[in-house]
């Protein structure tokens, strides 16, 4: 006799497929053709339905959190972002996984895409995805890549004085983009948002280093002048368009460049000068520790197929899966073995510093309140021209901690 875990499956079912309705990233490239193949390999016992949310991470989220706080049963398969573990776990709309099931889960993962989706000590999705920035530059315009901010400031102001395309291309606008810029450069200082169990604040030296990184970069003429308004596509066109140098993105910017050179002349110079490297450090002695994105897949509490749903997200997530959607969409792989495949090292050149990222990675705050978190500190650092280190860190302080009280602003 077979022991089923709570959430695997068993042979049998019923003669005809169950639907499974998926609500996560369906309209992504690649998410189509493994929905078909995961529905195909089940033998007839499901078959997944795609489900539309929002473009935006705070879309996605608002219409998930609506429908799954009202127990609509008509969801299976959840595929939230990296930052929505604790919340969804807190809340109970995610099944957790134990025992079997999360070794199945995990096998051969690298380990910061694990602790995305773990809240305290237990597994409530399957990593899917994740994601670090890199600092992108023109070849033709710098020799080498800076390695810190303030060599990367006097490279930018010395192409501004020879009228050579000079701006460094930062997600200044006042949204998730931001919080994800501003985590990074604090988290390479060495500082945090919040202590380990997300119940004080932990508002230092650390973050007025931070601030005082961000003012510079809003005041000192590196910028671009929309950088109070820039999210990933201007950053992206920031470069596309010849006006940056330097751009802090994510690994999709090969592949959206080699897609406009088709057609652009433009983007087709720019990539035949693109490179990347490591976001730079903040000093010298410590490296960058760069935040952490992707996106995880789970069981929704509120499914009544359970089993099928959790087989159904493992084969979502599977090498197989991840190659697909690495190829198609960007998405850089979870398991550590794939980079050593030849097709996932050509759809990421580079694979190396993607790794070498990885290992010393931060993550955003684990908090059943991230969400009041992210949108108190977009607010208060915004504009990046407007801080004022000492003051703005006493008003992350104060207004954090109102958030990790369940005071203040809601989503």
């Amino acid at each position: 006799m077979v022991a089923c875990t709570v959430l695997s499956a068993c042979g049998g079912g019923d003669s005809g497929a169950i639907d499974l309705n998926y609500y996560g990233d369906a309209s992504q490239l690649g998410m189509a053709e493994i929905m078909q193949r995961c529905s195909e390999e089940s033998d007839g016992r499901y078959r997944i339905i795609g489900n539309l949310l929002p473009s935006d991470a705070d879309g996605q989220r608002d219409q998930l959190v609506r429908r799954l706080a009202a127990g609509d049963t008509g969801i299976d398969v959840v595929g939230p972002d990296v930052t929505w573990t604790a919340e969804f776990a807190e809340a109970g709309w995610l099944e957790p996984i134990e025992g079997e099931d999360a070794e199945r889960a995990t096998e051969g993962l690298l380990q910061p895409p694990i602790d995305t989706a773990t809240w305290n000590d237990t597994l409530y999705a399957i990593p899917k995805s994740t994601n670090v920035q890199l600092l992108w530059y023109r070849t033709d315009l710098v020799d080498e890549p800076p390695t810190t901010w303030e060599e990367m400031f006097e490279m930018s102001l010395d192409l501004k004085e020879q009228g050579e395309p000079y701006v460094i291309g930062f997600t200044g606008a006042q949204y998730e983009g931001y919080v994800v810029g501003f985590n990074t450069v604090l988290a390479s200082f060495g500082g945090e948002i919040v202590n380990e169990d997300s119940t004080e604040v932990e508002i230092d030296d650390k973050t007025v280093q931070a601030l005082e990184l961000l003012r510079e970069l809003g005041t000192n003429g590196t910028a671009s002048r929309s950088l109070s308004n820039s999210q990933e596509p201007e950053v992206f066109a920031q470069m596309q368009t010849g006006e940056a140098a330097f751009i802090l993105n994510w690994p999709y910017v090969s592949s959206a460049m080699a897609a406009a050179a088709e057609t652009d002349e433009q983007s087709a110079e720019v990539l035949d000068n693109l490179a990347a490297t490591s976001i730079p450090q903040t000093t010298e002695d410590q490296p960058a520790r760069v935040t952490l994105g992707g996106r995880n897949i789970g069981v929704s509490s509120t499914s009544e197929h359970k089993a099928e749903a959790f087989e159904a997200a493992l084969c979502m997530a599977s090498p197989e899966s991840q190659v697909t959607q690495a190829i198609e969409a960007g998405d850089v792989p979870v398991t550590e073995a794939l980079f050593e495949r030849p097709e996932i090292r050509e759809a990421f050149p580079q694979y190396e510093i993607i790794l070498d990222s990885l290992q010393t990675a931060s993550n955003r705050p684990k908090s059943p309140v991230y969400q009041n978190i992210s949108t108190t500190i977009s607010n208060v650092i915004s504009p990046p021209s407007q801080i004022e280190p000492e003051e703005t860190a006493e008003r992350l302080r104060s207004e954090i901690q109102d958030a990790l009280d369940g005071k203040g602003i809601l989503p």
